[in-house]
């Protein structure tokens, strides 16, 4: 069911609401900069940004937006309670 220990991965092994709740207080902190300093955005905006960072950034994906999108994507359905 989870890819836990997977490099680069951070899956918790129990996915329930608190563990859920932690995961996104985690990344609260990156929205609340990204949202101080841009007006008028949604969450959607930062993650379509961070897709254009790795574009720029070398990584174990091979700065592939659609590999990081899936990747994202399993981790957070993994996550769920």
């Amino acid at each position: 069911m989870t890819t836990a220990g997977t490099p680069g991965d951070d899956i918790t092994e129990d996915p329930t609401a608190a563990s859920a709740a932690r995961l996104a207080e985690d990344a609260r902190p990156a929205w609340d900069l990204y949202a101080a300093a841009h007006s008028g955005v949604c969450i959607s905006d930062l993650i379509s940004d961070l897709l254009h960072l790795a574009d720029h950034l070398p990584n174990e994906t091979g700065r592939d937006a659609e590999a990081i999108l899936a990747r994202a994507r399993h981790n957070y359905d993994d996550e769920r309670p």
